[in-house]
């Protein structure tokens, strides 16, 4: 009677062991997903690494919010891309946004075209500004920033696009090529695909083409990511490609998911 005690203890306690070990293995690999993986290449063991700079804050989080003009729902922010790393680009982010206080131009400095009114809440003429959009997906954390003028009396105007897209697990930063050989997109499928989307949206304003197609394939095809363009991953997980539309009206900004 005693050994069949002992062997129904013992085979309770292999029960609970091996719910532990479990447990422990679904817990490190789905509970501590804010955590980045990286591989030791001595022994084999891959350990667990903290790569954001507070932890307490997301990867990409904002501060400083100041409304500039309320009624254009335009505000002014700065980004923290919380990585280890990225130090020096966070700075130099926030130095490019204080410099847009100095190209301020205030209603009271200048002098309006006969016939042409102007007024906001702000007595600003112009101004440049900036947009932001972040998105995570899997190990891909993107931050897109689009340069924006405003112009009180010719609306919004988009001046530059550059992007970063960063590895969840290891904090690195994907170059565009590292991007496209990852998902197999040329660059003639982005040419294809941008001059689709540009005839589906073409538009005529008293029989005249809004868009400047060729002229807008044009500057996509010989600039350089980071200025008329820049890629990013969607929250569906597609690379996509953030391109600025030349307009015989005003230029605007666009992006495609690419396949």
């Amino acid at each position: 009677m005693d050994n069949t005690k002992n062997i129904v203890g013992l085979i309770f306690f292999i029960i609970i062991i091996l719910l532990f070990s479990i447990g422990g293995y679904f817990f490190m690999n789905y509970m501590l997903d804010d955590f980045s993986k990286e591989s030791n290449d001595d022994n084999g063991i891959t350990e667990l690494r903290e790569i954001r700079i507070d932890a307490t804050k997301d990867y990409i989080y904002y501060e400083n919010s100041e409304d500039i003009l309320p009624e254009e729902h335009i505000e002014k922010q700065d980004v923290i891309i919380n990585i280890k790393g990225f130090e020096n680009i966070n700075e130099e982010l926030a130095s490019e946004l204080a410099s847009y206080e100095d190209e301020k131009e205030s209603l009271d400095d200048v002098t309006l075209e006969e016939g042409t009114t102007c007024s906001n809440e702000a007595n600003l003429y112009s101004f440049p500004y900036r947009e932001y959009e972040d998105t995570t997906f899997g190990d891909y954390i993107s931050l897109v920033i689009n340069d924006f003028t405003y112009n009180c009396t010719s609306g919004n105007r988009i001046e530059n696009i550059k992007s970063y897209v960063i590895d969840k697990n290891t904090g690195d930063l994907y170059t565009s090529e590292e991007l496209l050989e990852k998902f197999d997109i040329s660059e003639e499928d982005i040419l294809t695909q941008v001059r689709d989307r540009l005839n589906d949206t073409q538009v005529l304003n008293e029989g005249s083409e809004v868009i400047d197609i060729e002229g807008t394939i044009n500057a996509i095809e010989t600039g350089e990511y980071g200025t008329v363009k820049s890629l990013s991953i969607s929250k569906t997980g597609e690379l996509v490609i953030n391109f600025i539309v030349k307009s015989n009206v005003i230029n605007y900004n666009d992006s495609i998911e690419l396949n």
